[in-house]
């Protein structure tokens, strides 16, 4: 292959793994509710951090399902790449 056409697939891999690892952490460990002064705790208070814990898990879930998508198209490039060589080996 040409260097324009090559892709460093476990490059790729690790990245994705590294990308799915943060996106899992911030699953596994989500940021606790931050106290607010006595007189502030209200159900708006709650209402707002349960927000944001939604809103970080769905970034959370965006960042895992790149690093998903980023594996597949490695392995879209490899599977690709190995059809191209058994073709070109089929021509005398």
């Amino acid at each position: 292959m040409t260097p324009d056409l090559e892709v460093d697939t476990e490059g790729v891999r690790a990245w994705a793994a590294a990308l799915t690892a943060a996106g899992s952490g911030l699953h596994l460990h989500p940021l606790p509710p931050v106290p607010g002064p006595h007189w502030s705790a209200t159900d708006a208070g709650t209402v707002a951090a349960a927000a944001a814990r939604r809103a970080l898990a769905e970034i959370a879930e965006e960042i895992v399902a790149t690093g998903r998508a980023a594996v597949v198209s490695a392995d879209d490039y490899d599977a690709a790449d190995d059809r191209a060589a058994t073709g070109l080996r089929r021509i005398r």
